[in-house]
């Protein structure tokens, strides 16, 4: 069966890695802030609600995979030699390069393999935890892929299964672990609960709910078309919930301005569910009018963004580096600090763009952003037409 290609999840990638670098980017300016001042306090509220990118990036790659596999012939080695191989080089290459950047070593060679190892097995350099999440995803993906294929029947259930031990893990998390004493678990639950945030079961309903809607597609597209109101009004009623609910944590809790906007919390997981749905549709409506000539510009950029995500994504330490020199020098807080934001945001979406784009455009220098090289794809395309010729 041909692949099908979700041109609406070309503008899910490009939303998402604006969303993931606008978090990154306002990180800079909070740190600049003082605790407890109603600037602090007001953009981190902002902050806390732009906290569903991790979960839809999750999503994404569930639903990428499914929709190319669920209805196709597949063999476990050749998509473990596939996918894991093209993820590996960008992972092995990043480490380094920002293990040397970080210069987190004394030095010497073998301080430099010691900490190239540790950081490949946490995905402790830049924002490498997103890609070592996915090692693990295409390795347990043949027995999802079998699970949903074999319950098909179930699927309404296997959602609501995987949904409440989704809050159940995020309410573990937030609450239930910073209480515990761990040391005396046995070491795989030590392991785990330390490094839970790279761990590929705490992501475990986004990479299912992707695959159950790629495998019912079509009509979950029909019930979104036909609901958007209720779910843009649920959605704006979610945002103001999420802020409140920082608010409520750090007034009446007294959490600190970290813990009161983790990730890893319950309430963000119905928030993000309306907010992957809500660009969903976003992009069901712009891929309706894609060919339409006063969104061909825009169409073009679209593409640009989605091919190159996976590159910004690896990419934007620098440019977020570059913005921790110069955010310092803007007094704080003060008008042009606050309107300087939107500006620095843009400065790293498309400085890690232009990045990405010229790494893609390089023959080799392209599989260190998950892409394969041009000139190796020509080569392989003259070699089968001579031998079919032959």
């Amino acid at each position: 069966m041909k692949k099908k290609h979700l041109y609406e999840i070309d503008l899910m990638r490009g939303l998402i890695m604006l969303g993931v670098l606008s978090v990154h980017s306002i990180t800079v300016y909070i740190s600049q802030l003082e605790d407890w001042t109603p600037s602090l306090l007001t953009l981190s509220m902002i902050h806390s609600s732009m906290h569903f990118t991790r979960m839809a990036f999750m999503f994404i790659t569930g639903l990428v995979l499914f929709i190319t596999y669920y209805r196709r012939d597949f063999n476990t080695l050749i998509f473990w030699k596939k996918r894991i191989l093209l993820i590996a080089i960008p992972y092995f290459f990043w480490t380094i390069i920002y293990i040397l950047f970080n210069a987190g070593f004394n030095g010497s060679f073998r301080s430099f393999l010691h900490v190239l190892g540790q950081s490949l097995i946490s995905g402790s350099q830049g924002y490498l935890y997103y890609v070592l999440v996915t090692f693990q995803f295409y390795i347990i993906f043949p027995l999802l892929l079998y699970g949903l294929r074999k319950f098909e029947k179930w699927h309404r259930h296997i959602f609501a299964g995987s949904f409440i031990f989704q809050l159940l893990l995020m309410s573990f998390y937030k609450y239930m672990l910073p209480t515990l004493h761990t040391a005396e678990w046995p070491y795989l639950f030590r392991v785990w609960v330390a490094n839970y945030g790279v761990f590929v079961l705490t992501y475990e309903c986004w990479f299912i709910t992707g695959g159950i809607l790629a495998c019912h597609y079509d009509l979950i597209r029909r019930f979104i078309e036909r609901h958007f109101k209720l779910i843009v009004t649920t959605l704006v009623i979610s945002v103001l919930v999420v802020w409140a609910h920082y608010f409520f944590d750090r007034l009446m809790l007294n959490d600190s301005d970290h813990r009161a906007k983790m990730v890893e919390q319950p309430l963000l997981v119905p928030y993000s569910f309306f907010v992957i749905l809500f660009m969903l549709y976003l992009g069901i409506k712009w891929a309706g009018r894609r060919h339409k000539p006063n969104w061909q510009t825009f169409s073009r950029f679209v593409q640009l963004a989605s091919n190159n995500s996976f590159g910004m994504f690896l990419i934007q330490p620098f440019p977020l580096f570059v913005l921790g020199l110069i955010v310092p020098v803007i007094p704080a807080p003060s008008w042009l600090f606050f309107i300087s934001i939107p500006f620095a945001i843009l400065f790293v979406y498309f400085s890690s763009m232009l990045i990405a784009y010229l790494f893609n455009k390089t023959p080799i220098l392209s599989y260190c952003v998950g892409r394969k090289s041009k000139i190796f794809q020509r080569q392989l395309k003259s070699d089968h037409v001579l031998k079919n010729t032959q």
